[in-house]
Parts: structure tokens; sequence; C-alpha cells
């Protein structure tokens, strides 16, 4: 049995797929919570000054399509992506319900480091909280540049390092293995987290430049989270610059 922060997990999840592909059927329940909340008003920040209308973006690691369903209200055109199919199938339920079903359509993507879409044909990429679990972030990141149009948009959050709240996460998971426990069991497959600077320099290494920073997560006061020690996320807002395109 696994124990995760919201309840036992009766199996051992064989993957990292495996692991999120279980929580598929509460994963909407999740969005009800202030820390998961806080993800959509902070991609709704970012987002803020930027046209959506219209536009097409892929939803690279989509869950069950709440951010989806999100540029899709804001008259995005959405395909969103995910290696765990009950989550494709958890979205495909919810997307086929809402107001917008027409703008959106969901598909499993065995892995973002190689996308279907064709060179230069997105104006946008979200990536919500998923690169902290890929094997090789530099291959994803050269994948939504190859993919987004000159001054394309990627939003992306990862880990943020810096975090006290991140860093008691992983203390928690590892003295809960010392005990024989699994609490916050996501920690054992979230291997990447960067500080500001750092994600900032490795998303200029694939022509990315960077226009927002925004601190946030967990279930802290939101004065506490936007500081740069608080929040255990970073939400990076950056372009694909015109002298990247091929």
């Amino acid at each position: 049995m696994i124990l995760t922060a919201d309840g036992p997990m009766t199996y051992e999840p064989k993957d990292v797929v495996d692991f999120h592909g279980a929580l598929a059927g509460e994963w909407e329940q999740r969005y009800l919570k202030n820390s998961f909340r806080a993800r959509i008003e902070v991609l709704q920040e970012g987002l803020k000054d930027c046209a959506l209308a219209g536009r097409s973006w892929l939803d690279a690691g989509c869950g069950t399509g709440t951010l989806s369903r999100f540029l899709a209200d804001k008259g995005c055109s959405v395909l969103g992506v995910d290696a765990a199919l009950p989550m494709i199938e958890v979205a495909r339920q919810q997307g086929a319900r809402h107001s917008q079903a027409n703008k959106m359509k969901f598909e499993v993507l065995a892995t973002i480091e190689q996308l279907p879409n064709a060179s230069a044909s997105l104006d946008g990429i979200l990536c919500s909280s998923v690169l902290e679990y890929v094997p090789d972030v530099e291959r994803c990141l050269a994948e939504f540049a190859r993919v987004l149009k000159p001054d394309g948009l990627t939003v992306i959050s990862v880990p943020n390092a810096q975090s006290l709240v991140r860093k008691s996460q992983v203390s928690a998971h590892h003295w809960g293995r010392r005990l024989g426990r699994r609490w916050l069991d996501f920690v054992q497959y979230s291997r990447n987290e960067y500080s500001t600077a750092e994600f900032t320099d490795l998303l200029g290494t694939h022509g990315f430049e960077v226009r927002r920073v925004l601190v946030f997560g967990s279930p802290l006061p939101r004065w506490v989270q936007r500081r740069r020690f608080g929040g255990s996320l970073l939400l990076f807002v950056a372009v694909r610059s015109n002298s990247s395109a091929e």
C-alpha cells in the first residue's frame, strides 16, 4: 500500500505514468483545494496581457484537462496530450460536457520529448508541473522550440529548488521511507527542480526569452507563496525569439 497526501493507494505503481494514471479518478477534485486552484489563478495572471482568442495551443501533460478547458474558455484551440490513458479518458469525458468542447482534443502521447506537431505550427504550449518528471528536460524544450511559431508562448511550471516548502516535502518523503512509510509519494518521481536563474538560463539556451516568472504553490497564504523561498513552484512565461526560428 502507498500512502499519499490524500490517502492510501492499494498497489505499487510501476512508473511515474502508472502513478499518475491511478490518480485520474480524483484529479479533478484536487482543483477544489487551494494548492491546486492556485495553478489556475497563476496561469490566468501569467497570461493576462496575452492575446489568446483564435490561437492554437498544446497542453503538454494535460492530466484530466482542467487547464486545457481554461484555455478553451479563453478562445484557444487546444490539443491536450498525456502519457496516462486514464487521465486522457477523464479529460475526454470532461471535455465532451464542456461548453467549448469543439475547441478541444485529447490524445495519449508516450513522451513530450517527441511531439506530433509540425514545426512552427503552434501559438502556445502549456506544460504544467510535468518537466519535473521527465528524463530529458532539454529534449522537451528543444521540441517546444521546434513546434512553436516565432514569438510563440510557452508557459511552464517547475519545482522551486529554493522553496522551503519544496525542501520540507522532499525531507518528509525521505524520512517516511526510513520509517517504512510512503509519504508525499510524488517526490519519488520528481527528479528535476530549478532556481529562477537556472531555468531562465536553460530556456535561453533553447531560444526562449523569459517575460514573467511567478512563484506560487503550497497551502501557505498567498503573500508567503509569492516569495522566492515560499511557493513550491515557479511559473515561467517565455517567448520563442525570432532569432531561434529555423
